[in-house]
């Protein structure tokens, strides 16, 4: 070994030494992963907990996204059952990695749902579709693409809607703007509003619908309305795309939901539809949904096809569920199981209907502030009350968990917990709320609410 070699030698071992040392006589604990912050819980998140950390025998939960049935559990579909079954003992089905774009029957059973098999734009072979985790995955499949791809900058999204529409779309780089849907005044679609700011937006943006059951008002146009919008989205230039969250669950009918993407497909717009099977086949632990393309000229189906497929590629995107799809297929393609697929969803909306006017009913006979006969006019899972922050607050005082949205999902009323609830909202809006539930303090129609939620459990 050479001299400079001993030397180096020398010197390394000597600070290895004094670092060995000094380590050994630190009493602070090396913990790399103290460094990491907590992360602030988000809206859903907190109230979850907050339901779950409550003891009281009144707490409701209405903030869910799940739709239970009148035992409180989450709905079984029979058809999906059977379908499962038959899946899972299909010793022919290929155990291959699905394509860049998903199942192909799935893709084709999805598309003729929406459409219908006879679709002039399904004939002339110019309907792509995408399988996706969820709808909300295809929204933003939807958004990169059209913001990469399209170099599309500018999106219109209803006021009120959904917040994860806004994060979708900001996080791809498009500038968020909002045209006007509910009155709150009146408590109904403000069609003059939207029409009004349609007209104003840049010309080439992305506009944002929800096909049915709009999120969060359950409100939607009427079919003139709709023709309405579609008219000066052609004239504007501008880029529909359609979110069909909750297909079948606005009017108990798949193809009446569906209406608004037809006409705009039949009236030949290019257009985009993010389509969901969850709430509608109650798959919530196998997630599906799917990203269907509608395009005026079937000349750019393989350059639009092409560049998805790169771009999921890229990005070595997976498709959802292979067993979701597969059950999604089998029940839209055999007849049986789609008849029995379609009386459950008919039961599902009677059931939501039910709760919904009923809901509004007792508001009504208590005499509550305000106007609630806009909530006999909503459609869908969901209920919008308007409600403020502060009543949201004094709500969860009394053990109602409401997101600061308003909205409410019906599929958690029950008959037996309508009335405890609106009694509830009529104490608050009276100003005659406390800041604990104390039966001392209750109304006459509260402490007869309560009677019935005990006798009703």
């Amino acid at each position: 070994m050479s001299a400079v070699s001993m030397l180096l030698h020398k010197v390394l071992q000597s600070g290895l030494c004094r670092a060995t040392t000094r380590c050994s006589s630190s009493s602070v604990k090396f913990e790399p992963f103290a460094r990491i912050e907590p992360v602030a819980p988000n809206e859903h998140n907190r109230l979850e907990a907050a339901y779950h950390n409550d003891t009281s025998p009144l707490k409701l939960n209405l903030s869910g996204e799940f739709y239970r049935n009148s035992d409180g559990k989450p709905q079984v579909f029979q058809a999906v059952h059977k379908a499962a079954i038959g899946v899972a003992c299909d010793e022919k089905l290929s155990q291959e990695p699905l394509p860049p774009l998903g199942n192909a029957d799935f893709i084709k059973a999805a598309n003729e749902l929406i459409l219908t098999n006879s679709a002039e734009a399904l004939l002339e072979k110019r309907v792509l579709g995408v399988q996706t985790r969820s709808s909300l995955d295809a929204l933003r499949v939807a958004a990169q693409f059209l913001r990469e791809k399209m170099k599309c900058n500018v999106c219109l999204l209803a006021k009120p809607s959904s917040e994860t529409y806004e994060r979708i779309f900001k996080q791809v780089g498009f500038q968020c703007h909002s045209y006007q849907y509910f009155s709150e005044a009146k408590g109904e679609l403000n069609v003059f509003g939207l029409v009004a700011d349609l007209m104003t937006a840049p010309e080439g943006s992305v506009v944002l619908l929800d096909a049915c059951a709009q999120n969060p008002t359950g409100l939607d146009p009427s079919v003139d309305e709709w023709k309405l919008i579609s008219h000066i989205i052609k004239c504007k230039k501008m880029l529909p795309l359609l979110h069909l969250e909750s297909h079948g669950l606005a009017t108990g009918d798949v193809v009446q939901d569906a209406w608004p993407v037809r006409y705009f497909a039949g009236c030949g717009f290019d257009v985009l539809c993010a389509q969901s099977f969850v709430k509608n086949f109650s798959l919530y632990n196998e997630t599906v949904g799917q990203l269907m393309i509608v395009l005026g000229n079937p000349k750019h189906l393989p350059a639009v096809r092409e560049h998805l497929e790169n771009m999921l590629l890229t990005e070595k995107e997976q498709s959802s569920s292979v067993f979701a799809s597969r059950i999604v297929a089998k029940i839209l393609t055999t007849t049986a199981l789609h008849q029995e697929w379609t009386h459950t969803i008919k039961d599902i909306h009677q059931r939501l209907h039910k709760m919904r006017t009923l809901f509004a009913k007792k508001l009504k006979e208590l005499k509550t502030p305000g106007n609630w006969d806009h909530l006999s006019d909503q459609k869908g899972p969901y209920l919008y009350t308007n409600l403020k922050n502060k009543h949201l607050q004094q709500l969860q005082a009394r053990h109602i968990y409401i997101p600061s949205s308003g909205r409410i999902n019906v599929g958690a009323l029950r008959t037996n917990n309508v009335e405890y609830l609106a009694s509830a909202i009529n104490d608050v809006l009276k100003c005659k709320q406390t800041d604990t539930v104390d039966t001392a303090d209750l109304t006459s129609a509260h402490l007869h609410a309560l009677q019935h939620f005990f006798n009703a459990a």
